[in-house]
Order: structure tokens, then sequence, then C-alpha cells
């Protein structure tokens, strides 16, 4: 019984579509992103860490680390556009520890800080 926790699928002599492990894998990153990981997608199914990874890039063109990233950053962004938290409430929020790792990929990805990214969205063009 314990081979078959393990191994679920395997186990039962059934194989998951490597279609299947994409989406389990996006669908990791939209639903957990906080703590998203690919290990959780790669335990679930019973395969490997490097087979699931090799899957999401093959089947997307960027690396699981590269999607999650894309996603928490896009997520950020919204919560600095519509919600009152502070910057350092929306780095906790979308699942990173190290601020100025945040900051750096913030600043990477949509050429200011954050502040600044809030500060000229909340701006109203005069009538």
């Amino acid at each position: 019984m314990k081979h078959m926790q393990k191994f679920p699928l395997e186990a039962r002599g059934e194989t998951v579509s490597r279609e299947a492990l994409v989406q389990a894998a996006l669908q990791e990153i939209t639903q957990n992103y906080r703590e998203a990981s690919l290990s959780n997608v790669a335990r679930t199914y019973g395969v490997s860490l490097a087979y699931v990874s090799e899957c999401v890039r093959t089947q997307t063109g960027k690396t699981y680390k590269e999607l999650l990233q894309k996603h928490r950053m896009e997520t950020a962004a919204r919560l600095l556009r519509r919600s009152d938290l502070n910057i350092q409430q929306i780095i906790t929020q979308v699942g990173y520890e190290n601020t100025s790792y945040f900051y750096r990929l913030f600043h990477e990805r949509y050429g200011q800080s954050p502040r600044e990214y809030r500060n000229a969205r909340q701006r109203r063009p005069h009538a």
C-alpha cells in the first residue's frame, strides 16, 4: 500500500499525459501561487520533478519558475493598482520572502519600482 501512495498512477498501471502534467503545473501556479511548487505536481502524479519540469518547458517555452514569477508579478501589479495594501503586504501576499529580490524582479519586468508603478497608475488625467 505504501508503494501506491508514493506512486499513485504508476502503481495502478496508469499513465498521465504530458498535457495533463502541464495543466496541473499551470493550475498549481494560479491556485497556489504563494507556495506553488513543481515538486507538489510531481509528487501528486508520481513522476520525477525533472520530467514535469521538462514537460512544462517543452509545452510552454518557459520554465516553471518563469511562469510562476510572471504570475506573481502580474498579481502584485494588480494589487498595487487595485488595493490599499502596503508594498510589504503585497510582497508577502504574492509569495516572496526576500524584499530586495522582489523589487529587482518587479523593476526588471515593469521598468519602475512598485511605489512608482502604483503612483503612476493612481494619477488621474485632468479633464
